[in-house]
């Protein structure tokens, strides 16, 4: 049995899983006070509160993921609100969009770093293949590539993620997290004081000019949810991939499957994905007098619906939850989220995932672990293989 009162920070940091499927099992819709959260852990009722936006409101007040991005964003606000901060992203990450324009993109960043691996006869494929795919494929979708190189994006993205997990309010993680996010601000306000008065078909000249007022009134809407997109944008297919890509090479015989049948990629794209969701928390409110899973939550609480703890539920996988299986029979998971914060990103994450992977496993086919290779995650909120390194022939 665990106590939740003993659980820590750096429990879940290390290893969620089982502290979710105690929770599945006894408690799950429960306090746990080294987050200052109620979590929600069951596939129904992560399910049943993503598609009540009434009871379980986006914005919550004190909202590190508002505190990290300086306002509210499309992810902290509901129906119509939401809607209009949503909308001046549509050109670029609808299907059709994703299809028309990133291919090229994907193909050509995936080409020129395996090119390097096969140089080297290796590479960590976090930092060497997976994160600058994500980074850079972002930058250029948003419009921004000319004006950030790869290793501002990662400290951008870790200042971010640093914030919006913060939900235990560390002051170090604050400072952090705000330093990135004026920096941020700072970067791109040029990019933006231009396209304002040169407006173009780009995202950020969507986004500047889906709001009126001055130019500090039109950013303080607009960047909380383009700083969203910079999080999201690197931590679903970026680290996603890596594990994917680890959990193919822990598997040889999945690994083998794929690589003899190309056919199996969007397997095990969605399989890895679910097993290990790369953004674990979704935050939410709660209306007054509300119950959930036949606990009548606090007024002033504060849930995060665990979709990392759903996507394992055996209740929704069966037996083998726990388990990266690229042949387990489709049904869909969480880690895009469900209802109207479905994430905006899925298809451009879906498309550079199942390239990236494809074009790996075509051009190592006998790719293989690095002797001092080691499976080891690290995270709750956001969750990846922390290196995975691999030797090609």
């Amino acid at each position: 049995m665990i106590n939740l009162q003993d659980v820590t920070v750096e429990d879940l940091e290390r290893d969620p899983y089982p502290i979710y499927a105690h929770l599945r099992t006894h408690e799950p819709v429960a306090y746990l006070p080294c987050l200052d959260v109620w979590m929600v852990t069951r596939w129904d009722d992560v399910v049943a509160a993503c598609l009540d936006p009434e009871s379980f409101p986006a914005h919550v007040e004190g909202s590190p993921t508002d505190q990290a991005l300086g306002g509210i964003s499309m992810m902290t606000t509901d129906g119509e609100p939401a809607r209009e901060r949503r909308r001046p992203f549509d050109p670029t990450f609808r299907p059709t969009a994703v299809e028309a324009a990133m291919p090229v993109v994907f193909d050509r960043l995936c080409e020129e770093r395996l090119d390097v691996i096969a140089r080297d006869g290796g590479a960590e494929l976090v930092a060497d293949y997976f994160e600058p795919i994500s980074l850079l494929s972002l930058a250029e979708a948003v419009g921004i590539g000319d004006v950030v190189d790869l290793d501002t994006l990662r400290r951008w993205f870790a200042g971010l993620a640093a914030g919006v997990s913060n939900y235990e309010g560390d002051p170090d993680k604050t400072a952090f997290s705000k330093a990135v996010s004026d920096e941020i601000d700072q970067t791109l306000i040029p990019r933006f004081e231009t396209v304002l008065e040169h407006p173009d078909d780009g995202l950020l000249s969507n986004l500047v000019h889906a709001y009126s007022g001055t130019l500090s009134e039109r950013l303080a809407w607009a960047m909380p949810s383009l700083k969203l997109v910079l999080l999201g944008g690197l931590q679903e297919p970026g680290h996603g991939g890596a594990t994917i890509a680890d959990s193919l090479l822990t598997h040889p015989e999945q690994r083998a499957a794929v690589s003899a049948d190309s056919g199996l990629i969007p397997a095990a794209v969605d399989e890895g994905l679910r097993w290990t969701a790369p953004i674990g928390n979704l935050l939410r409110g709660v209306k007054p007098r509300t119950t959930l899973g036949d606990v009548k939550l606090p007024d002033d609480a504060r849930i995060i619906l665990v979709v990392a703890s759903a996507n394992r539920d055996e209740a929704m996988w069966g037996p083998s939850a726990d388990e990266f299986d690229i042949h387990r029979p489709k049904q869909r998971h969480l880690s895009f989220a469900i209802g109207p914060h479905y994430c905006i990103g899925h298809h451009f994450a879906r498309v550079q995932l199942e390239i990236a992977i494809a074009k790996l496993v075509d051009r190592f086919p006998r790719l293989r672990p690095a002797e001092d290779h080691a499976s080891i995650y690290r995270g709750h909120e956001y969750r990846s293989p922390q290196s995975v390194r691999v030797l090609v022939d």
